[in-house]
């Protein structure tokens, strides 16, 4: 059998889609862009988008480990439009946590209306 360039990338290709299955800490700054790859999920430790702010890059329907500066110290959190994100307590998208969150977001984690508040890990996000 003869090794071709197609056979080694579909060999990378496995090996690189059995690491994305952990979650990960990726972070991205850019800017207004509704394409998660590049804008993110918006986060701020204070309420009002404002405080310590960050697009935390994702990919769909992956799991992802906020940045060691937010876990647990968000109070404000925004997806792009079109997409869905779902934000958890624990650190592997699991259990506990707060859902269908869709643009612009929830500028006020603290308002009362969730118990969130410096409270997430982890989120995951689909495509709408």
């Amino acid at each position: 059998m003869q090794f071709t360039l197609i056979s080694a990338l579909f060999a990378v290709a496995a090996v690189l889609s059995g690491a994305a299955a952990t979650p990960v800490e990726i972070k991205a700054r850019v800017g207004n862009s509704t394409d998660a790859a590049q804008a993110g999920l918006f986060v701020c430790t204070d309420a009002g988008f404002s405080g310590n702010c960050e697009n935390v890059g994702f990919g769909n329907a992956q799991c992802v480990v906020f940045p060691g500066a937010f876990q647990n110290d968000i109070s404000a959190i925004g997806p792009p439009t079109g997409w869905v994100c779902d934000a958890y307590t624990d650190f592997s998208c699991n259990g506990d946590g707060l859902g269908d969150i869709t643009f612009p977001g929830i500028s006020d984690l603290g308002d009362g209306n969730t118990n969130y508040n410096d409270r997430l890990n982890s989120f995951i996000c689909f495509s709408t």
